[in-house]
């Protein structure tokens, strides 16, 4: 936990460059990031502004920092993705998180490509009543996810690709993809299944295990 903490520590300084409404904050030793985040539009017109907090985690940077909206703008409910446990913001569904901190991940990033989109949908949802980009909250979140990667809706189907792709054994390019579509699998699966092998065998096996009692249930 010290180095993970050495290594957001070490980057905060470059966040504070460019968000000056942010600022580097102490709880118990831990250094923090604290302050106001604003949204700037792609035509430099100011939409909104957060009160926030980032956090750092055991698993950083291969899992995100935990972020807070502190400014009781966004209701403490899933449904406005902010877990209700706690308060802090649901960002994105656990296998999609892992396999997008494979290599790791900086906290100038995360704000950049992460935390400004969460908040801009948060605008947009308060404005207009819905988000412009939503999947569902929970498992069933998870499972879309897992859909929308293998381009496959029926929930049965899905757990038997999820399956064979933790087997770990990649089809050659040339052969008849697993699926059973007939297509050659560089053509058919072959990113879904190089995707979701970066996951590890216990989050899918842990997946896979949960979605078979669903289904059963």
């Amino acid at each position: 936990m010290v180095q993970v903490i050495s290594g957001f520590n070490a980057q905060i300084d470059e966040v504070l460059a460019k968000y000056p409404g942010l600022s580097r904050h102490s709880i118990d030793g831990v250094d923090i990031i604290k302050g106001t985040i604003d949204l700037i539009d792609t035509f430099g017109q100011h939409r909104d502004t957060y009160e926030i907090e980032i956090h750092p985690t055991s698993g950083y940077p291969y899992r995100f920092p935990l972020l807070w909206e502190t400014g009781g703008r966004i209701p403490r409910n899933i449904d406005w993705h902010v877990f209700e446990s706690d308060g802090h913001c649901c960002i994105k569904v656990e296998p999609e998180e892992i396999i997008m901190c494979k290599k790791g991940i900086s906290l100038i990033d995360f704000i950049d490509k992460e935390v400004i989109p969460y908040f801009f949908n948060q605008t947009f949802r308060r404005i207009n009543g819905y988000f412009i980009k939503e999947r569902s909250h929970g498992l069933l979140g998870v499972i879309e996810y897992y859909q929308q990667v293998l381009k496959e809706q029926n929930p049965f189907k899905m757990v038997q690709l999820l399956e064979f792709i933790q087997s770990g054994v990649e089809p050659f390019r040339t052969s008849t993809c697993f699926c059973g579509s007939n297509l050659k699998y560089r053509k058919c699966h072959r990113d879904g299944f190089r995707l979701l092998k970066q996951l590890s065998d216990g989050v899918l096996e842990t997946h896979i295990r949960i979605f078979r009692g669903v289904l059963a249930g």
